[in-house]
């Protein structure tokens, strides 16, 4: 049996009876979901709901309410509900404010750069005089460096914004412009970006509006080309890469994600999963995704 067949068979048995947002998402992506799947999206809701303060966030953490943005999203949850609406007005009340990533400042003797002089947008993860020295996202990518962690939470920020429906705030659109305009994000690979942190850029910038969107083909197309014949990429996780490359709606995106899947397909454990702990299911769903990319471009 082709891999990627057998890999849709296990996963969709590792899905079938999981009361999770996972589970649920992975049934609908599959067309097989169950009779009470619709009381499920409702009962994890409130659970989500109940993790939410008054002031929108959860725990006044960055990261965790993007992620319930998504998570709420995810089940069905319309962009204007109240809950989602709440959570996005607190992250966006974080963008510029003190700890937010913002590029190396250049010398006093340099000459000012107009281009970085007008970056920002960026969502402040921890204040300044907190160290971060490891960021794990809810699909199992890491920063393991403080600019690194502010730069990448920030990015997780923006994808949320951007899927709830704020395409035109300044300040938003401010941010998906500078990651564009950024020194060196997208010249090299593995030079003076981290891989992890452009495809995190790339994750944010393929939910943007026109005229951001126009650069999708060349970033995808960079990734893509830096994609090992085996499918995976040097100094990236094959999973934070293909969660973005499914994102992208353009050929040479869908091309690299089917490359990818049987690599995925060798990763599988016999449950169905991949990996175990906190990130399984999440990135279970990943290469769900990628699967049913590979079978229709197949």
């Amino acid at each position: 049996m082709n891999p990627v067949h057998r890999a849709l068979e296990r996963v969709s048995a590792y899905f079938a009876e999981r009361a999770t947002r996972p589970g649920y998402v992975a049934r609908r992506l599959l067309h097989a979901r169950r009779s009470d799947d619709e009381r499920l999206a409702q009962t994890l809701t409130r659970q989500l709901r109940a993790h939410q303060r008054s002031d929108g966030s959860v725990g006044g953490d960055l990261v965790a309410t993007a992620w319930l943005v998504w998570e709420l999203l995810d089940l069905d949850v319309p962009a204007d509900a109240p809950t989602v609406q709440r959570a996005v007005k607190w992250m966006m009340a974080r963008q510029d404010k003190d700890g937010a990533y913002s590029p190396p400042r250049v010398s006093r003797r340099a000459p000012a750069d107009p281009k970085q002089a007008a970056m920002g947008g960026f969502f402040a993860y921890r204040t300044a005089g907190r160290t971060i020295r490891r960021l794990v996202l809810p699909n199992g990518t890491v920063a393991t460096s403080d600019t690194g962690g502010r730069f990448l939470a920030s990015c997780f920020a923006l994808r949320s914004v951007l899927r709830s429906g704020h395409h035109g705030d300044t300040l938003v659109r401010r941010h998906v412009g500078s990651l564009l305009a950024l020194p060196k994000l997208w010249d090299t690979w593995g030079g003076g970006w981290n891989p992890t942190l452009m495809v995190g850029a790339l994750s944010a910038i393929a939910w943007s509006p026109l005229p951001f969107r126009a650069q999708l083909p060349i970033l995808a197309e960079h990734l893509a080309m830096n994609q090992r014949p085996d499918g995976s990429w040097r100094n990236l996780d094959i999973i934070q890469a293909v969660e973005t490359l499914v994102d992208v709606p353009l050929p040479q995106a869908r091309e690299s994600v089917a490359l990818a899947a049987p690599r995925l397909a060798k990763a599988q454990q016999q449950n169905g999963s991949l990996g175990n702990g906190a990130t399984a299911e999440e990135r279970t769903l990943v290469a769900l995704r990628a699967w049913l990319v590979a079978r229709e471009y197949a």
